[in-house]
């Protein structure tokens, strides 16, 4: 029950009562008029007090409704001024991304030394040509304010402990010597070094190092970040705002950090390349200077080994004019013009004239070795009957080949004719054959074969003799070399042949190879060019 119905069964109480009263004493009409006069103004008073009472229950509850929306107000602009501060964390922190962006595309441009004419690039250049040390100057003003900063300063951290500034946003020469000794007395910066993790310096902390580093920036906000790459110099980051709550520690870290870290990673990347530039750079110049060494001992060499075949031709020379005197006196002694002859001494003559002809063979070589890397000789290029060839050849080798009872033969599979010097490439199948017949024993075959290939004339002679160690066979070319094997010492060479023949051929445009195995044979081939140059050539 509501306070206004009790407030009405009250009165209507007192009405009865005074109509009771009234009943007793006055006369019924009188009373009758004065219990109604009486009941409507108890009614009257009773309807006044209920409205009374809706309208004071009606302001109360539109007073509650009135304070909830009050509340309600206050929390909407509560969350509109979080999220304004909201929104506004987020677009720096977006700006802050698209400038680590954009520098981390600066930084990917290239690294490399700078040229001492440029200087260090300017924030429009594409391209950053710098030292490691001058990537610490590259935190601009726009650069920090996109981070909410109002204040920076980056730079390289010196084996003494001491920082070297290389970027100054906000704060005066003055201002950062006096922050730089702060940091090193008191231990800040190997702290730093020691954990490169970003750290935010406020007011909220008790250390008596923040509150100085705070006075010193005159600042509420200090981040502190070590730099400390793999390759290159060590250095430092502080950043530094005068409200400390327009963003989060955590997020200032955060940004921060990133900011170092790729720092860090151009740093090391500059370096290396710097490292790779000037290995590269002193690598040059020492093939330069080696290339210089080289070409002036080749130049001296060529001078010496033209020197020596003068030498050796004018020495050869020099020899065959008393070589063919001794031959010719030997040879009419042998006739018995002065006198006949005992045996033993017939024997002697004969070995005079045989020692004679394979000393005039080796005269004869070095002389034809001598012309032809002196470019005295021109190899002619002339057409030479390949069947005309391989019968010369057998004439001359099958009476030795059969004495030895050996297999010789000779294919040319189609082709009919060389073209080449007709003196000088003959020789080389003589000089071949020779030695195949030299080194093969009794009973073995020798094949002399001839075949077109990619334009060029193959020809191999193959043996079935006593082999060469594989390991000598680069070295058969070279003059006077002979393989070490015992047959060696039974069979009387100079070790020019070979070395004549590689010369020829080389003249002629042509390549030759050796391969040979101990005990089961050589086998050598050369190519010739089908359609050779016209141009004679000459080796020298």
């Amino acid at each position: 029950m509501t306070n206004i119905s009790v407030r009405t069964i009250l009165l209507l109480t007192a009405s009865v009562i005074v109509v009771a009263i009234l009943t007793i004493e006055l006369d019924w009409m009188i009373k009758l008029l004065a219990i109604l006069v009486l009941l409507g103004s108890m009614t009257y008073v009773t309807l006044a007090l209920d409205a009374r009472q809706g309208q004071v229950k009606e302001l109360s509850q539109l007073r509650t409704t009135c304070e909830q929306l009050d509340q309600q107000a206050k929390r909407i602009i509560r969350s509109d001024l979080e999220l304004h501060r909201t929104q506004e964390a987020l677009d720096r922190k977006v700006a802050s991304l698209l400038a680590l962006h954009a520098l981390s595309q600066r930084f990917s441009l290239g690294h490399g030394p700078r040229d001492p004419r440029r200087g260090i690039p300017s924030e429009g250049e594409g391209r950053v040509n710098l030292h490691p040390e001058d990537l610490y100057g590259q935190l601009t003003p726009s650069l920090v304010s996109s981070f909410g900063f109002s204040k920076g300063l980056s730079g390289v951290c010196q084996s003494t402990g001491r920082v070297s500034w290389k970027t100054l946003v906000g704060v005066s020469e003055h201002e950062a010597q006096q922050i730089e000794e702060y940091l090193h007395t008191s231990g800040l910066i190997s702290q730093a070094l020691a954990n490169p993790m970003p750290r935010a310096v406020t007011p909220d902390q008790t250390n008596p190092s923040a509150a100085t580093l705070l006075a010193l920036f005159q600042s509420r906000c200090v981040v502190l970040a070590g730099i400390k790459p793999s390759a290159g110099p060590s250095g430092c980051l502080l950043l530094a705002r005068e409200d400390a709550g327009l963003s989060s520690e955590e997020g200032d870290q955060d940004l921060v950090g990133i900011l170092a870290d790729q720092l860090a990673i151009a740093i090391e990347s500059s370096a290396l390349y710097e490292e790779a530039w000037n290995a590269r750079q002193g690598l040059e110049r020492t093939v330069q200077e080696r290339t210089r060494e080289l070409e002036a001992a080749n130049a001296q060499l060529t001078r010496l080994n033209k020197a020596k075949s003068d030498f050796v031709s004018a020495v050869s020379h020099e020899l065959r004019t008393p070589l063919s005197a001794v031959k010719g006196y030997a040879s009419l002694l042998s006739t018995g013009q002065f006198g006949s002859l005992q045996p033993a001494q017939k024997e002697r003559l004969s070995k005079i004239e045989k020692h004679a002809d394979l000393l005039t063979d080796l005269i004869n070589n070095l002389l034809d070795i001598a012309r032809i890397e002196s470019g005295r000789v021109t190899m002619e290029s002339r057409p030479i009957t390949v069947k005309d060839l391989l019968a010369h050849l057998a004439e001359l080798f099958k009476p030795q080949a059969d004495a030895k009872h050996l297999t010789l033969s000779m294919d040319a599979d189609g082709v009919d004719q060389l073209l080449g010097d007709p003196k000088h490439l003959p020789r080389v199948l003589i000089n071949l054959l020779s030695n195949a017949v030299k080194y093969t024993p009794e009973g073995g075959a020798i094949r002399l074969s001839m075949s077109r290939h990619n334009g060029q004339i193959v020809t191999s002679v193959k043996d079935t003799g006593a082999g060469i160690d594989p390991s000598e066979v680069p070295k058969l070319f070279q003059e006077f070399y002979r393989a070490a094997h015992p047959i060696n010492e039974q069979v009387k060479g100079t070790g020019l042949g070979l070395t004549l023949v590689k010369r020829i051929i080389e003249a002629h445009q042509g390549t030759i190879q050796l391969q040979s195995e101990i005990g089961k044979g050589t086998t050598v081939t050369f190519t010739l060019p089908e359609h050779p140059s016209t141009t004679p050539q000459k080796v020298g």
